[in-house]
């Protein structure tokens, strides 16, 4: 019984020690609403390289965020999204809501480098999206609901 509690105490610690690395990606930054993250990590109206637009939100975090997308749209357009219809989201909740119709964005994946040097391939595409989406917190702007993450892009 002794060695079985141990290998159970061995795989408590290992799960405890992933969930604590992927937690910092997950994390709104101190100061910011999930409202204002969502807006910088996934809203970037002109076109720009994955490596600069990439460095507005890796500079908030201290690393380089593993992939990205980058919706080439407005944040009130984005925003009106949250207006139609819900959807379920991938985690279950029924808060998110899909894009009438497809919009530009640009997928970044880190391909080399360490914070701050963090390098990243473009891949631009045409896709509708799905946004999950709450009321807002008091420093945010006075739309009913406001985008808080991105669900997924198809």
């Amino acid at each position: 019984m002794g060695p079985h509690l141990l290998g159970c105490s061995s795989l408590l610690l290992l799960l405890l020690g992933m969930w604590w690395s992927v937690c910092p990606l997950c994390a709104v930054p101190k100061g910011l609403t999930k409202a204002r993250w969502f807006e910088i990590q996934h809203i970037q109206p002109r076109l720009l390289q994955c490596n600069t637009a990439m460095s507005g939100v890796n500079n908030y975090t201290r690393h380089c965020k593993p992939e990205n997308t980058f919706l080439h749209n407005f944040f009130q357009d984005v925003t009106a999204v949250c207006n139609l219809p819900n959807i379920i989201c991938k985690n279950g909740r029924h808060n998110c809501h899909q894009s009438p119709k497809p919009v530009n964005l640009t997928q970044c994946n880190l391909i080399a480098g360490r914070y701050p040097d963090c390098r990243y391939h473009d891949d631009a595409q045409y896709k509708f999206f799905v946004v999950a989406c709450d009321p807002p917190q008091k420093t945010d702007p006075p739309y009913h609901l406001v985008p808080v993450h991105l669900d997924k892009v198809v």
